[in-house]
C-alpha cells in the first residue's frame, strides 16, 4: 500500500464515525424568549462576542449609554457592569444606498462587543447576556486558520507514482513570461514533466487551453477574504481593484459604505485601510496570485484569470480578515470575516475566495446552531446581493454571488466548517501525480478539487507557485501548498468562467447556482488516479477550467411548450447540453405527458389537460427545465 493509501486509511479509521455527506442545515427553534448561544463549546477567541437583538429592541450604530435605544441600553448596561472599558458597535456599519437591504435581512440587529482580552469574562459575560430579554443570539467568535503548509513533521518524502493518463496537453503557451515560470506553475499544464521530474499529464486545472476561450474581464471582481495583499506587488497591482468612490487618505468615508479610505479593500481585523503584508504574511499574496497575477507582461507568474496583458483581467479586492497567530492560526476571531464578507457584495465582488476554516472540528449541533450565525447571514446575503445595485437590478456580471472555500488540511474526513455547509463551494487538494495531497481533508462532503500541490511528494517543485512578498517590500515568488492553494484555482476559474460568459457585449443572467452546477458537471474524472481510501470522496472530480467555460455556451434556458391533448411535439437535445449521452429527465407530472427519446430527439406526447415541468439533466450536475402546458 502507497503512502497516500496509508495515510488516508488512517483518517478514514479515525473519522468514519463523524463523516456524512453535505447537506442543509435544519435550525433550531428558539424555545420561548431565550437567547440562542452559537459556538459555545467552540475555542473562542477571548475578548470578542456577537450579538444579536431582537427587531422589536430597536438598533443604533452606536453603543454609547447615552445614545442607545432599549436593546443596546440593556446590553450596554451588562458590559459596564462586567467589563468596563467595553466597546459595542453595530458590527456591519451602517452603509449608504445599501442600508434598506441590510435592515431587511436584519443584519443592523447584530452587535460586535469587544472588551478586555486579558481577562476570562466571555462565559461570565454570555451568563449575563442570557437574562436580557433583548437579546436574540448570542455567538462566541471561534478562531480561524489559514489552510496552507499545515504538513505534519517526521512524514518521510516520497517519490512521485505518476500513472498513466488518457489525456493529452498539447496547447502552446501564450503569454511572454518564461518558461521556467510556466514549467514551475505545472498545475495549469501538467505535460507529464515537472522541471525534470515525471508526473502525471493532466494532473492540473487544465487553464491554458481556458486561455484560448478568455483570459479575463476587469468588470469580474474576486473579493480574497485572507491576510492582507500586496497590492504594489509588480505582478498584480494593474489586476487590483480601486474603489474609484473613495478619495485616498482623506480620513473621510466618500461613498458611505461605512469604511474610511478603504482603497483597495480593507483591514478588518484592525478595522482601518492599512493593509499590511510581510515575507511571514503571504498567505493572501500568494492566494492572489493563482487567481490574477498579471498575464504577459513578462514577469513572474500567471493568474487563472489574470488577462492578457492588456488591462483586461478579473480585479482583486483585499479584504484583510486573518493575522499572523500561534500554530499557524489567524490570531483572529471571525467577526473580521464576517464583516469582510458582507462589505463585498456590497462593494462589486460576485467571487468571494477563502482559504481559511475553523481550527477546530465542530459538531453536527453546533454548526446547526451556527446556522443563525451572522457568518451564515452574511453568506445568505452575499449570495442574494452580489452584483446587484440597491434596486434589485443587475449591475454586476452575475446576480448573486459564489462563495469558495478550502476543505481544510487535517487529513481527515469528518466535515470542515465553513467548506461543509451547503451554501459554499468545498474544494480539496491534489499533486502533480493526480493523487490526493497528503493532508487535504476529504469525504462526500467535498464538491472539487484543484491542485493544491504537496512538498512531500517533491519538496522542490510539488508546491504550488505563485507571488508573494519578498525581503524589505520587495515583489517576489514562491511555493507553497495546501487546500488553500487549490482554492484559488476554483475561484480563478469561476472568475474566467464570469469573465467569459459576461463577454464584451456584457451578456447578463448568469446566476450562482448554475455556475455551480457547470463548475461540477464539467470537472474531469479523478478517481482513477486516486489511492483507494479517497476514490468517490473527492467531489465531483478534478478542476477542469477549459470543460468549465465551455458549459458557459450552454446556459440559455428552454422556452416553454404548448400542446393540446393528443398532440406530439419534438425538442432537439443538440444545443441544450455540451453532451447528451448521460442525458436523464423527469416530469412533476407524468399524467400530463409522455416523453420518449430517440436519435438524440425528445418526443413530447399530451396525454390530459394541465401543467407540468421537464426536468433535463446531462447526468450529472447541470440541469434545465421546461414549462409544458396542455390544453383540451
Amino acid at each position: 500500500m502507497n503512502f497516500y493509501a496509508r495515510m488516508a486509511v488512517l483518517a478514514v479509521f479515525t473519522a468514519a464515525s463523524i463523516s456524512c455527506s453535505k447537506e442543509g442545515v435544519e435550525r433550531e427553534i428558539p424555545a420561548g424568549n431565550s437567547p440562542i448561544v452559537i459556538n459555545e463549546l467552540a475555542s473562542g477567541v477571548p475578548g470578542e462576542l456577537m450579538i444579536k437583538i431582537r427587531p422589536e429592541s430597536g438598533t443604533k450604530a452606536s453603543g454609547g449609554m447615552d445614545q442607545a435605544l432599549e436593546g443596546t441600553r440593556e446590553i450596554s448596561a451588562v458590559l459596564a457592569e462586567t467589563a468596563p472599558g467595553f466597546k459595542l458597535e453595530r458590527l456591519f456599519p451602517e452603509c449608504g444606498r445599501f442600508e434598506a437591504r441590510t435592515r431587511a435581512e436584519g443584519l443592523d440587529t447584530w452587535y460586535l462587543a469587544t472588551f478586555d482580552k486579558s481577562l476570562e469574562l466571555t462565559a461570565e459575560l454570555v451568563s449575563k447576556l442570557k437574562l436580557c430579554g433583548s437579546v436574540e443570539y448570542i455567538e462566541y467568535s471561534p478562531r480561524m486558520k489559514m489552510y496552507d503548509g499545515d504538513v505534519r513533521p517526521g512524514l518521510p518524502l516520497r517519490l512521485s507514482e505518476a500513472g498513466s493518463s488518457a489525456v493529452t496537453r498539447k496547447e502552446r503557451f501564450p503569454f511572454n513570461e518564461s518558461s521556467d515560470a510556466w514549467q514551475r506553475q505545472w498545475h495549469y499544464n501538467n505535460t507529464g514533466m515537472v522541471m525534470d521530474r515525471p508526473s502525471l499529464v493532466g494532473a492540473d486545472a487544465n487553464v491554458w487551453k481556458a486561455w484560448t476561450l478568455c483570459t479575463g474581464s476587469p468588470d469580474v471582481i474576486v473579493a480574497v477574504a485572507d491576510q492582507g495583499i500586496m497590492y504594489d506587488h509588480e505582478d498584480l497591482a494593474a489586476n487590483m481593484w480601486v474603489n474609484s468612490a473613495e478619495i485616498p487618505d482623506n480620513g473621510i468615508d466618500d461613498d458611505g459604505n461605512g469604511y474610511v479610505d478603504d482603497i483597495y479593500g480593507f483591514n478588518f481585523i484592525d478595522n482601518n485601510n492599512h493593509i499590511f503584508t510581510s515575507e511571514d504574511q503571504a498567505h493572501g499574496t500568494h492566494v492572489a496570485g493563482t487567481i490574477a497575477a498579471v498575464n504577459n507582461n513578462g514577469l513572474g507568474v500567471n493568474g487563472i484569470a489574470g488577462g492578457s496583458g492588456k488591462g483586461d483581467g478579473v480585479r482583486i479586492m483585499c479584504l484583510q480578515s486573518l493575522g499572523r497567530g500561534e500554530n499557524g492560526g489567524s490570531g483572529s476571531g471571525i467577526a473580521s470575516a464576517v464583516r469582510a464578507v458582507k462589505y463585498a457584495a456590497d462593494n462589486g465582488a460576485v467571487i468571494c475566495q477563502n482559504s481559511w476554516g475553523y481550527d477546530q472540528q465542530l459538531s453536527w449541533n453546533t454548526w446547526t446552531r451556527s446556522s443563525f450565525s451572522a457568518l451564515r447571514r452574511a453568506m445568505d446575503y452575499f449570495i442574494k446581493y452580489a452584483g446587484v445595485d440597491e434596486n434589485g437590478n443587475q449591475t454586476g456580471p452575475m446576480k448573486g454571488g459564489i462563495l469558495i472555500f478550502a476543505s481544510g488540511n487535517q487529513g481527515v474526513s469528518w466535515q470542515s466548517y465553513p467548506a461543509a455547509d451547503d451554501m459554499v463551494v468545498a474544494v480539496s487538494a491534489s499533486a502533480y501525480n493526480g493523487d490526493a495531497a497528503v493532508y487535504t481533508n476529504y469525504g462526500p462532503w467535498v464538491d472539487i478539487t484543484a491542485p493544491g500541490g504537496d512538498l512531500y511528494l517533491d519538496s522542490d517543485y510539488g508546491g504550488v507557485y505563485s507571488t508573494v512578498p519578498g525581503k524589505d517590500g520587495a515583489s517576489s515568488y514562491a511555493y507553497m501548498n495546501g487546500t488553500s492553494m487549490a482554492c484559488p484555482h476554483v475561484s480563478g476559474a469561476c472568475a474566467l468562467a464570469v469573465s467569459y460568459y459576461w463577454g464584451e457585449n456584457h451578456r447578463k443572467g448568469l446566476t450562482p447556482d448554475k455556475l455551480r452546477e457547470a463548475l461540477l458537471s464539467s470537472a474531469a474524472p479523478i478517481n482513477a488516479n486516486l489511492s483507494p481510501a479517497y476514490s468517490g470522496q473527492m467531489g465531483a472530480g478534478q478542476l477542469d477550467t477549459y470543460r468549465l467555460l465551455c458549459y458557459m455556451d450552454y446556459m440559455d434556458g428552454i422556452p416553454a411548450m404548448e400542446l393540446s391533448v393528443g398532440q406530439m411535439k419534438e425538442l432537439s437535445l443538440e444545443g441544450l447540453f455540451p453532451q447528451t449521452g448521460a442525458l436523464s429527465w423527469s416530469l412533476t407530472d407524468s399524467g400530463v405527458v409522455s416523453v420518449s427519446v430517440e436519435d438524440n430527439v425528445m418526443n413530447i406526447k399530451a396525454l390530459a389537460p394541465g401543467s407540468c415541468v421537464l426536468k433535463l439533466s446531462d447526468g450529472a450536475y447541470f440541469y434545465k427545465t421546461m414549462d409544458i402546458t396542455v390544453s383540451r
